[in-house]
């Protein structure tokens, strides 16, 4: 590379690697702006085109590897991090479980594009048990196209605004002030946010059943419905159900609702680590004329814990 001042891309496929890898692994670092200078040193003779596809490849692989062998070996649990970190988790995480439900391993061909998805796909590619091959192949190919898109734009714009380019250097001393304070910015949002959201999901858990008085009803063979919400790829990650439970996933019991008894006492339950699944589901029960429902506080982990029996909860196909 030649000595025009370039600020971190003077790292070359170095600096590359490190965004796209950190990125990945979950730092709030954007890599598409990273590629999108890449593509622009690609076009004025700086940076190898075919290099540059294969640096980003390699960093991406090796990041989604990572999430793919912690969700292969640790399941759903490591969905519960994730979970934790998401300013609106019950969104976030549920549905993008959905999404990958139906799609497969097809959704690993465009999750790069996707926010939530992007970063969910690889560990739930490992918590299904996809074969390490297939999931190297799709990931690797969607990956491939993610780094296409800003290599070539960086690429054209700067043969298209070459004019521009000196003046463009002038902003290079200020790049890291302008990208840390919009990464600032956007994480303080985030936090104000997610404070909002667990004050009010805090406040709706105060009406929730603790597991030994949910024990106590049902060993009263009390007129009580009990449901499990959790997603199918949960719910085959830990096929135990609570006794007597309904399990209706998360995502179908909106239009499976009338199959529910509404004007019985309902508990619902999930496994997510503040029960943000649960208390969604009651509030759209009690939208639609449920009388007496209430979420189980601690969810499907608190039961276990509490040595409590449970069911295995089968599968139809």
């Amino acid at each position: 590379m030649n000595s025009a001042p370039h600020a971190w891309w003077d790292f070359g496929y170095a600096g590359i690697f490190g965004c796209v890898f950190l990125e990945q692994v979950g730092v709030p670092i954007p890599a598409f702006p990273a590629l999108l200078g890449a593509g622009a040193l690609v076009a004025s003779g700086e940076l190898s085109f075919p290099v540059c596809v294969a640096v980003a490849v390699a960093a991406s692989l090796l990041a989604d590897g990572i999430w793919y062998s912690i969700g292969r070996a640790r399941g759903s649990k490591v969905l519960n991090l994730m979970c934790k970190l998401s300013w609106r988790p019950d969104i976030c995480v549920s549905k993008t479980k959905n999404v990958f439900s139906v799609l497969g391993t097809n959704a690993l061909l465009f999750a790069k594009f996707i926010p939530g998805l992007n970063t969910l796909a690889a560990p739930l590619a490992g918590i299904t048990q996809m074969p390490f091959l297939r999931f190297v192949l799709y990931d690797g190919a969607g990956i491939t196209i993610w780094a296409l898109v800003p290599l070539v734009a960086g690429a054209y714009l700067q043969k298209r605004f070459a004019a521009l380019e000196t003046q463009a250097y002038s902003l290079i001393p200020f790049l890291p002030w302008i990208c840390g304070s919009l990464i600032l910015g956007i994480l303080i949002w985030r936090y104000v946010n997610r404070t909002k959201y667990m004050k009010a999901l805090r406040m709706s858990l105060l009406g929730a059943i603790n597991p030994e008085e949910l024990k106590s009803l049902l060993d009263q063979d009390g007129d009580i419905v009990v449901l499990d919400v959790r997603d199918e790829i949960s719910a085959k990650a830990t096929p135990v159900i609570l006794p007597k439970a309904r399990w209706i996933p998360y995502g179908t019991l909106a239009e499976r609702r009338g199959e529910l008894p509404l004007d019985k006492p309902i508990v619902v339950y999930c496994d997510c680590p503040e029960d943000q699944g649960a208390v969604a589901m009651v509030d759209m029960l009690r939208l639609h004329g449920a009388t007496h429902v209430r979420a189980l506080h601690g969810g499907l982990d608190a039961w276990i814990a509490k040595g409590f029996a449970t069911s295995v909860l089968t599968f139809t196909s």
